[in-house]
């Protein structure tokens, strides 16, 4: 009998699979054939051999998969660093576990990159160095896709650089369904689903509106699903009008279509409506308003004034006070300033937990030494005052959208050389 055993490429893994293998030869016949995630290091052949006392390991291949991809253009790699960024056992694993995921991506798109990295960043020097030693040296023929230099560039980044978009809240339907809800592995749980399903899955792939609407803004993927019932609800009254065979005939041959447009329907206008009830409760967009004024605006009274009331109202939850303190403390200072002060001493009223508290007493400390606020923020002030003098063409300003993240300013330089 045969059997095929997927791990990653740790020898701990590897050994558990292969043990449970073969207590299993006693009872049947097993040929297992044994395929890794990644890349197979001689050391570890040996450690499997090792442990195959009943011979039961007839194949070992390699299918490089060790990511998980969740659209055309994006992958994750399933774990985080955390605050973790002294140079610990910890921390070198998890910088082994980055190189491992991106080669194996590499690998499966025959990618052989030009490499660059940010060079603040020790923890990204590792990284770009480790890749470079492995397709450029230690397995240059497994790299030979019979590219040009510079056809491809893997760019690796430290998310410390930029602190402040991942505490803003955002208005795009995938970035919208990823903070409010939470996307594992394509599927979102509806906590507040009047029918049945509870779960549904978000895959560009197989979901056409999810595809074309995916970057949408808030107020653009409200008038897309409108129109997708609208479309729909047309569709149906066609549907219904059924009066000889020939209509028989057409409305059995587009109902494979039709089933499938309606549950695309229903589980857009189910997912829209759970992400309306939570911004309606959490007050969502009055604290992303103030995030933007903080981030983005020149006022730094009128700032503070936002902060303060925002802290004060018990509507706003514990979380969102928590990200705009520290959105206040990156924009304006750290301790011995009166206003930070303020917000802190405000922020120990909200019932936050200890670790929360601690985390933004010495946030100036985790972050400042990592960052340029100067250069985090002056493009934000500047397109924010220009945008009060000049007036937006296209009408009133999106004061939800005006921030621009650091990482469109990197990839912009990057495009233009």
């Amino acid at each position: 009998m045969a059997n095929t055993s997927y791990v990653s490429c740790t020898a701990q893994r590897a050994a558990r699979q292969i043990d449970k293998v073969g207590q299993e030869y006693y009872l049947e016949f097993f040929e297992c054939c044994a395929v890794f995630s990644h890349l197979v290091q001689e050391n570890l052949l040996q450690k499997i051999a090792a442990s195959d006392e009943y011979e039961v390991v007839q194949q070992v291949q390699e299918l490089y998969a060790s990511f998980v991809p969740v659209d055309p253009s994006l992958f994750s790699l399933e774990f985080s660093f955390g605050m973790n960024y002294s140079p610990s056992d910890k921390s070198l694993r998890a910088t082994d576990r980055v190189v491992e995921g991106i080669s194996s991506l590499l690998l499966s798109l025959k990618w052989k990159p030009a490499i660059r990295f940010q060079r603040s960043s020790s923890r990204c020097r590792r990284v770009a160095e480790e890749i470079h030693r492995l397709a450029y040296i230690q397995e240059p023929g497994l790299f030979d896709f019979r590219q040009k230099v510079g056809d491809y560039q893997l760019i690796v980044l430290d998310r410390m650089e930029d602190p402040v978009t991942p505490l803003l809240s955002q208005w795009t339907y995938q970035a919208m369904v990823h903070e409010i809800l939470g996307i594992k592995n394509n599927k979102v749980q509806l906590r507040h689903s009047l029918n049945d399903e509870k779960e549904i899955v978000l895959a560009s792939s197989d979901d056409s509106f999810y595809q074309e609407n995916m970057f949408s803004n808030y107020g653009d993927l409200g008038l897309a699903v409108k129109q997708l019932v609208d479309n729909f609800q047309a569709i149906s009254k066609i549907n219904k009008q059924i009066e000889s065979i020939d209509d028989m005939h057409r409305f059995i041959e587009s109902f494979p279509e039709f089933r499938h447009q309606s549950g695309s329907v229903a589980k857009h206008v189910n997912l829209i409506s759970e992400l309306s009830k939570i911004i309606n409760e959490k007050s969502l967009m009055t604290v992303s308003r103030a995030e933007q004024e903080v981030v983005c605006g020149s006022d730094r009274v009128l700032a503070f004034d936002l902060v303060m009331d925002l802290l004060a109202d018990n509507k706003i939850l514990p979380f969102e006070c928590l990200k705009l303190a520290l959105l206040f403390i990156l924009r304006y200072g750290g301790h011995g300033n009166k206003q930070v002060d303020e917000v802190m001493t405000a922020l120990t009223r909200r019932n936050l937990d200890q670790l929360s508290l601690n985390l933004v007493r010495n946030f100036g400390k985790i972050v400042g030494s990592t960052i340029n606020t100067e250069c985090l923020f002056w493009n934000q002030n500047f397109f924010s005052r220009a945008s009060k003098l000049v007036g937006d063409l296209k009408g009133a300003e999106n004061v939800f959208t005006q921030h621009q993240p650091l990482l469109l300013q990197i990839l912009d330089n990057i495009l233009k050389g």
